[in-house]
């Protein structure tokens, strides 16, 4: 099979935020696939920009500051136009963002993770020192609570929010159904879409395989009762999901093959 042609007759559930979703939909389809989009969330920024705008603005000297998504950098910035310190990035596509920006920026080689982040040098002896975490609220607390192990001024700073979409239950469920894979690009959505599913109809879902962006993730759908253990990209990037779904599809036509 072609390059053209390697998702072809794939259905392929995207619950990204529809302002973000084009860009991969579009490299499924361009693979032969069909884009099942169903946005569970929508980006918004925080209820108090003001706020946060100060927080950032005050916060100017701090040894760095680190972004956990490409939507901290960019909510950041559309409240606070100022001269960032150091960026440190969770995660390349985070990374690109800060760079189209003009922002010099620290990435780990190779994994994407808190871990990774945490194994930087710039974060090695920060004791005493300024670290602001940019993310959005009700973000994970690796980081936080390594940093202030290590003894860092830790200051987190929440500029957006996700904020759940209405959906039909029954719609929901339907999609699901006819999805032969879904890509889930939070813990929040996962959540969400197994609240949405209709009495008795949740083992579908559980059936479902998943590509999902954390190994933390991971392990909430094994939590939910998720039946198989979910495909983790090596980048959280478009072209990584794709590439991710690529495998899968392979490894699944070579094991239908020699069944």
């Amino acid at each position: 099979m072609n390059d053209g042609a390697s998702l072809q007759g794939l259905r392929v559930l995207v619950t990204r935020p529809a302002a973000q979703a084009d860009a991969l939909c579009h490299l499924l389809e361009a693979r032969g696939a069909t884009a099942l989009r169903l946005p569970l969330q929508s980006i918004e920024p925080v209820r108090q920009t003001a706020t946060a705008a100060r927080a950032l603005a005050q916060a100017r000297a701090a040894e760095a500051w680190i972004f956990t998504s490409a939507n901290a950098v960019r909510q950041a910035r559309r409240i606070d136009s100022g001269v960032w310190p150091r960026s440190i990035a969770l995660g390349a596509a985070t990374a690109a963002v800060l760079r189209q920006l003009g922002c010099e920026v620290d990435l780990p080689d190779g994994a994407y993770s808190s871990e990774a982040v945490l194994a930087l040098p710039a974060l090695q002896d920060v004791g005493g020192r300024r670290i602001v975490i940019v993310t959005g609220e009700g973000g994970r607390d690796a980081l936080e609570s390594a940093l202030m192990a290590r003894g860092a001024e830790l200051e987190v700073i929440a500029v957006y929010r996700r904020v759940n979409l209405p959906h039909d239950p029954q719609s929901a469920a339907r999609m699901v159904e006819q999805a032969d894979v879904a890509v889930i690009t939070n813990g929040e959505a996962l959540a969400r879409l197994m609240a949405l599913m209709p009495v008795g109809r949740e083992d579908r879902l559980r059936r479902l395989p998943l590509v999902v962006p954390s190994h933390r993730v991971v392990e909430q759908a094994q939590r939910l009762g998720f039946l198989s253990t979910p495909r983790v990209p090596e980048q959280v990037t478009d072209a990584a999901y794709l590439h991710c779904l690529e495998c899968w599809r392979a490894e699944t036509d070579r094991d239908d093959r020699t069944s």
